[in-house]
């Protein structure tokens, strides 16, 4: 070290003592740095990623020439041009050093083909594959070329439009796939006391079906999150579930909503301990909601509505500390109490409605403070309502019945101002409709039926201009309503004034208004209704109308009939009124 030392002295002519005060600066600045910097603040050399190989700029360039041309594919392609690198190609990644493509991504770009082309399958260093979103025009998931991406982690064809039968033995050879999603994407809407409608891009005939499902899964044994909502596995009976449990011991998310699965959720499904999201929604399951759910000290969210299950459910599936959602919700045939909640709880929404849950609500309920979405429209509970759930300032929605159920929402409905559902039905509430309720400006869907509300309905209502539904029927509600005013509410679709003893006229009209609300379903049965309502010109899309017990003359009008043809019309009640001519 002296000899060298020696050199580097006799190259800075300066003073020893200078000499070491700049090292020691020098020391310190580098230090100053985080380790994560200490290279780049040290080496100044670029590091440079191998550019594409020409046989996957060559096989990517085939794939874009098999989608349509569109504004929505030159929108996708516009940086996907030849003699460019493809590595900065909108979507593409590429390995490091290898110059061979990683990652395609063309998620929701609404490309449109009538196939998948087998180019594809020439990227073989592959570990994310996303297409979905995009149109395969109803074309079969091709049977074979899958084997061949054997580094592929992740693969998405939700919501492709593709049809027929899943090629289970092809991309069942994928073993190192990690999330697999074939899933169809949808939107769910509640209609009270009604059931349910679903919305997506219903634009294909067919539905992926699923018959070998143990041929899916059984060499997928990194497995971590499986999604094929809208697969038609009827034929499985327990097969998908002992199935799962034997070969995807890591399984952390399993969605199989729309799946027509209808067996019981079988034992050997406690295994997977690191389940934390099960979402078997919309099947036809049968049998009891497994105890063992409450064993997975992971899982976060449980859906299991819309099936058959039944028998008593357990309440410590309630008591799980980290649980963030429970929809048990329209399971008619299952039993069970709340308990009382604990502070610790990380319930968010929480759903019992349409079963045969019983006893109190307890008052403990306002300890959920994380609650978003409570549903406790089970004719079962009984006596007082309590006013803590005033106290849950985070709720959004909010659904209570029971038909021994009493007490008042007028003392601390208004607490909750982040309310945009509130259902309210079959119960006892012998009081009017609290005026109040117009300050909650965020409700969407008010629902308040059979519950003996009485009096007016409260004018403030039309300053909600947020409403698309509103239901009121079956109460003591009395007065005159002008249907031309609740016309205001320009998002309404779901209007139900049914059996009260309101008059219900069609009021002044507004001239200079140019727009109507487009309504899907309009119940006006025994509302003294005299004529045929005007709005029904101006809602193309209804499809549930009753008009039943009123005093309607004359006859049915000509665009009411050339409305029906071109409509989706499945409810139709006009009995009960004086038409003289149908």
């Amino acid at each position: 070290m002296l000899p060298h030392t020696k050199s580097c002295m006799m190259m800075h002519p300066l003073p020893l003592v200078l000499l070491l005060l700049l090292l020691q600066i020098q020391l310190l600045a580098v230090s100053s740095h985080p380790p994560w910097a200490a290279g780049t603040f040290i080496n100044h050399t670029a590091i440079t990623h191998a550019r594409c190989l020409p046989d996957q700029a060559s096989a990517l360039l085939r794939l874009k020439r098999s989608f349509t041309t569109t504004d929505e594919s030159v929108a996708a392609f516009q940086s996907w041009k030849a003699g460019t690198d493809c590595c900065s190609w909108e979507g593409i990644r590429c390995g490091a050093t290898s110059g061979r493509v990683t990652s395609l991504d063309l998620g929701d770009c609404g490309l449109q083909s009538d196939h998948l082309d087998h180019v594809i399958f020439e990227l073989t260093s592959l570990r994310y594959l996303n297409l979905g979103g995009n149109d395969f025009s109803l074309s079969e998931i091709p049977s074979t070329g899958f084997e061949q991406l054997t580094m592929l982690t992740h693969l998405n064809l939700s919501t492709c439009n593709f049809s027929g039968q899943v090629p289970a033995y092809g991309i069942g050879r994928l073993m190192s796939l990690v999330s697999l999603d074939l899933s169809f994407q949808y939107e769910i809407i509640e209609l009270f006391d009604t059931g349910f409608a679903f919305s997506g891009d219903f634009t294909y005939d067919g539905q992926l079906m699923l018959s070998n499902f143990t041929a899916l899964v059984a060499n997928l044994t990194s497995l971590e999150e499986l999604r094929l909502s809208w697969l038609d596995m009827s034929d499985q009976g327990d097969k998908w579930c002992n199935a799962l449990a034997k070969y995807t011991p890591n399984l952390r998310v399993l969605s199989l909503p729309f799946c027509s699965l209808s067996s019981p959720i079988c034992g050997s499904l406690a295994s997977l301990q690191s389940l934390s999201v099960v979402d078997l929604q919309y099947n036809h399951l049968t049998g009891s909601v497994p105890e063992f759910f409450a064993n997975f000290s992971s899982l976060s969210v449980l859906r299991l509505s819309y099936n058959f299950l039944e028998v008593w459910v357990p309440s410590v599936i309630f008591q799980h500390d980290k649980l963030v959602t429970i929809d048990l919700h329209r399971n008619h045939n299952i039993s069970g109490n709340l308990p009382n909640f604990s502070t610790d709880s990380s319930l968010e929404n929480l759903f019992v409605g349409k079963t045969n849950f019983s006893g109190t609500i307890p008052s403990s309920i306002s300890n959920l403070k994380h609650l978003k979405k409570l549903g406790l429209n089970a004719l079962g509970f009984a006596k007082e309502l309590p006013s803590s759930i005033g106290r849950l300032r985070s709720l959004n929605s909010l659904q209570v019945s029971g038909l021994g159920l009493v007490g008042s929402i007028s003392s601390w409905i208004t607490n909750l101002t982040s309310l945009e559902v509130l259902e309210v039905s079959h119960c006892g509430f012998n009081e009017p409709i609290p005026s109040s309720i117009a300050d909650l400006n965020k409700l969407r869907k008010l629902a308040l039926y059979k519950c003996n509300f009485s009096g007016k309905i409260p004018s403030g209502i039309l300053n909600l201009t947020q409403l698309d539904t509103l239901q009121l029927h079956s109460n003591n509600l009395f007065g005159t309503t002008q249907l031309n005013s609740l016309w205001e509410l320009q998002k309404l679709f779901d209007l139900n004034l049914s059996n009260n003893k309101l008059n219900v006229i069609e009021g002044e009209h507004n001239s200079s208004k140019v727009s109507f609300p487009d309504l899907w379903h309009l119940s006006l049965a025994s509302c003294n209704v005299e004529k045929f309502p005007n709005i029904l010109r101006h809602s193309s899309n209804i499809n549930r109308l009753d008009l039943s017990n009123n005093q309607i003359r004359g006859s049915i009008p000509q665009w009411a009939w050339e409305k029906w043809t071109d409509s989706d019309l499945f409810f139709l009640n006009l009995s009960h009124n004086e038409f003289t001519s149908v």
